[in-house]
């Protein structure tokens, strides 16, 4: 078998009323092989569609004419082969072309990704609530959202407030933040998992006070305190801070990974199968965490593909912790033939070869390519802060 084509899909799929998250393109990769056999990869990179269209194209001459089922083989090309290793663009590029492969293995075995990997540990995958609150910052809204997802058979929530800080002790956001997290905790009851995600917003200090604000309130996980590379910050956090510390989003390599893990400044790792350079390297970091005593949650809060792609991750790993997943209860929901539906804080693991799962692309193509973009947060002098 050879890959004869790669073929990129773009989907305009904008967050109505969402200001956590930027409006998007879902980034589909389709690989064709020469046995008509197709794969589906997922390689979403808000804002920079463009940089990733390039990348498949700089990369489509190593590509073509492989054989789609040497995945170690074809990886190694596409890492090694160029002399720039490259970022999470390239690293984004990557990652769709291995799941995509990864789709057409199974499809030529007849059988779940899940089940070439050793079988599933369990029958099905705890899950998370992601973009729920739709940003909001008031309590009565945050009230009313939360009964909207518990609805939906979610049981556990994340959430973050997109909303400027000044450096160093600002107690104002602390407050609005804890006042944001105990109106969450009343809405979903006191046993219902609940994340925190920093965005990585803070500098060391208010990670720590905001973390300390919040330690009282029964908390799974604080993500992303301080910026990924911070990992001293990182691990000065998780020292004064009592409420485990995940992280990992942004990190493309299982070396970025290691360096936290040997600081203790996490203990849940979040590779994006999107962007770590696939199932392979998401494996590996999953199997890294566990040396460590720690636990893997992947990211993705973006298609039904790359949800339904890291249920194979979830299946098989034996430290994994929470899934992912994007609230949708609009068409977003629907661009798969059998859409993801969350029953009592859990999903089925998909049964059919592959990745069990299908394009709808007539809805696809009902939804051209928008233009993307992510808000812009200012301080009151104007400065910019991190989104």
């Amino acid at each position: 078998m050879k890959i004869t084509r790669i073929e990129p899909l773009l989907v305009g799929a904008p967050t109505p009323g969402c200001g956590l998250l930027s409006n998007r393109n879902y980034f589909f990769i389709i690989v064709h092989t020469d046995e008509g056999i197709c794969g589906l990869g997922e390689a979403t990179l808000e804002s920079h569609d463009d940089s990733i269209l390039g990348c498949l194209s700089d990369l489509n001459d190593i590509v073509v004419g492989k054989d789609p089922t040497r995945i170690a083989n074809l990886m190694q090309a596409l890492i090694r082969q160029r002399f720039w290793k490259g970022g999470v663009v390239k690293a984004s590029a990557i990652s769709g072309i291995e799941l995509a492969c990864w789709d057409i293995i199974g499809k030529a075995a007849n059988k779940p990704v899940y089940e070439l990997l050793g079988g599933a540990c369990r029958d099905r995958i705890r899950v998370y609530a992601n973009g729920w609150s739709g940003g909001a910052t008031d309590p009565a809204v945050i009230k009313d959202k939360a009964a909207e997802a518990l609805a939906y058979g979610y049981q556990a929530f994340k959430f973050s407030l997109a909303v400027p800080t000044w450096p160093i002790r600002d107690s104002g956001v602390v407050r609005q933040i804890r006042r944001a997290a105990e109106t969450i905790r009343n809405a979903v009851g006191p046993d219902a998992p609940l994340l925190f995600d920093g965005h990585g917003r803070y500098d060391t200090q208010l990670a720590i006070q905001v973390g300390q604000a919040l330690e009282d309130l029964n908390l799974m996980f604080y993500e992303e305190p301080v910026q990924p590379e911070n990992e001293e910050g990182m691990a000065l956090v998780a020292q004064r801070v009592n409420i485990p510390i995940a992280a990992g989003e942004r990190l493309t390599r299982l070396q970025e990974f290691r360096r936290l893990l040997e600081k203790r400044a996490i203990c849940i790792a979040q590779p994006d199968l999107a962007h770590c350079h696939g199932l392979l390297e998401g494996l590996k970091i999953a199997h890294l965490a566990e040396a460590f005593d720690g636990f893997v949650a992947p990211h993705c809060p973006m298609s039904p593909v790359i949800t339904a792609i890291s249920l194979h991750l979830d299946a098989v790993a034996p430290n994994f912790l929470i899934q992912e997943r994007l609230f949708l209860n609009d068409w977003r929901n629907e661009v798969i033939t059998t859409p993801l539906q969350v029953k009592d804080g859990y999903l089925d693991l998909p049964k059919g070869p592959g990745w069990g799962i299908e394009l709808d692309l007539d809805l696809c193509r009902q939804h051209p390519r928008i233009v993307a973009g992510t808000p812009t947060l200012h301080r009151p002098d104007g400065a910019i802060c991190d989104w």
